[in-house]
């Protein structure tokens, strides 16, 4: 009885484990040699995983993941990025963030630039 017992708690355990992580199907992860492709939506900070179609998003400082992400995001096919990783981008999400800044803020910068040009051409 003591060791079905103890085979049980193994059991739920690793259940509990598997269920409180981002999990990703088998593929990528350091060691391995093999690429998987994800997008990245700069704009909202999600990162889709095409293979398993799940989301990943930030929610108060946590990420959360599903088949689609929350309603309050619009995503975009021509505002994602395509990453071709071998690990899950979320775990260096600081990287990406800097590589790929929302384009609402270059196109915000990119107007500024363009009326300063356009002010300097006048004299102003």
């Amino acid at each position: 009885m003591k060791g079905r017992e103890i085979a049980a708690i193994a059991v739920m355990t690793a259940l509990l484990t598997f269920a409180s992580g981002c999990i990703v199907a088998e593929g990528p992860g350091p060691g391995r040699d093999r690429y998987e492709t994800y997008y990245y939506y700069p704009d909202d900070e999600i990162y889709f995983y095409p293979h398993v179609r799940l989301y990943y998003w930030l929610d108060r400082g946590d990420w959360q993941h599903g088949p689609q992400p929350p309603r309050r995001y619009i995503l975009e096919e021509w505002g994602r990025v395509k990453l071709d990783l071998d690990y899950e981008p979320h775990t260096r999400h600081d990287r990406f963030k800097k590589d790929y800044p929302p384009r609402r803020d270059r196109d915000r910068d990119q107007d500024k630039d363009r009326d300063r040009d356009r002010d300097r051409d006048r004299g102003r």
